[in-house]
């Protein structure tokens, strides 16, 4: 059995939501499906079900500035590279579109992030060496996570920000002067 649950959508309304059959199936397909529930029999489907399909690059062929293998200032963040959550595509966001904005300027370096030094290095660490489901980024998988911190995220990061230009110099003064 497939537990269905019939969800009202809202106080002022008698449109209900079936959540647990969500489908991309053809309407005429829908219809047979609604009808086979006990007690939806020739219920009426006001918006039928969709799917979208996402593209997928196999993240074993990105370098770890989130560059694609072969293909030079082309750079991926999120889904697309396997990831689910907003998180996971933030983190990517940040590190692919700061890489391709030091591509376009011609830049010799780029911001690479090891395991030891952030989340998001784990996060491509593991990407780079495959996956076979959605990843997600559980602190778990991190043998680092006790020094992976909030409170030390400046002193693991800015360093790395510094070098490739993206503090100014007023940010790294503040920087260098705290830590003194």
């Amino acid at each position: 059995t497939h537990n269905i649950w019939l969800e009202p959508e809202g106080y002022s309304t008698n449109v209900i939501y079936p959540n647990g059959i969500s489908n991309g199936f053809p309407i005429d397909i829908q219809r047979k499906v609604v009808d086979s529930i006990p007690g939806l029999e020739g219920a009426r489907i006001l918006e039928p079900a969709y799917s979208i399909e996402y593209d997928f690059v196999q993240p074993s062929q990105l370098h770890n500035t989130l560059q694609l293998q072969g293909i030079e200032g082309l750079f991926l963040a999120g889904q697309i590279n396997g990831t689910t959550g907003y998180e996971e595509a933030a983190a990517q966001g940040v590190l692919a579109g700061a890489n391709a904005a030091l591509s376009s300027m011609g830049d010799a370096k780029f911001l690479q992030i090891n395991r030891q030094e952030g989340y998001t290095g784990v996060m491509v660490d593991d990407l780079q060496k495959g996956i076979t489901e959605p990843y997600r980024m559980f602190t778990s998988r991190a043998e680092y996570r006790l020094s992976l911190r909030g409170d030390n995220a400046d002193e693991r990061l800015s360093p790395i920000a510094q070098s490739i230009g993206m503090l100014s110099t007023q940010q790294w003064t503040r920087f260098t002067e705290r830590r003194v």
